[in-house]
């Protein structure tokens, strides 16, 4: 009880501090004055990789759920609940996967970038 009080009172006093800040602060601007630029001769071979790595995550994403469908499948089909169950938690995954793979290449993506912007 005495624990969840004064963790109250601490996030309270830490929300009072914050809308203190004041209004007016101007708001910092980070530009990298220079491009992201791969060193000379690296860029063909990063590339490459790039390419393996992202052909490599999208066909384990791919085997892994058909296998996780199958294990649905397969549970349903003989009565196994664990299957089915392993199965589904698969499926979930994989889709938890695939949205994560999803974000990282946006995320390298606009730091890597095309160019200054």
């Amino acid at each position: 009880m005495v624990r969840a009080a004064s963790t109250v009172a601490f996030v309270a006093v830490a929300l009072v501090m914050l809308a203190a800040w004041p209004a007016t602060a101007a708001p910092v601007e980070l530009t990298a004055a220079v491009c992201p630029e791969a060193p000379p001769g690296v860029q063909p071979f990063a590339d490459q990789v790039t390419a393996w790595v992202k052909w490599g995550v999208l066909a384990l994403i791919g085997i892994a759920a058909v296998v996780s469908l199958g294990s649905v499948l397969v549970g349903r089909m003989f009565s196994h609940p664990h299957a089915s169950r392993y199965g589904a938690m698969g499926v979930a995954v994989v889709v938890m996967v695939a949205i994560t793979y999803t974000v990282i290449l946006v995320i390298l993506g606009s730091i890597t970038g095309s160019g200054c912007t």
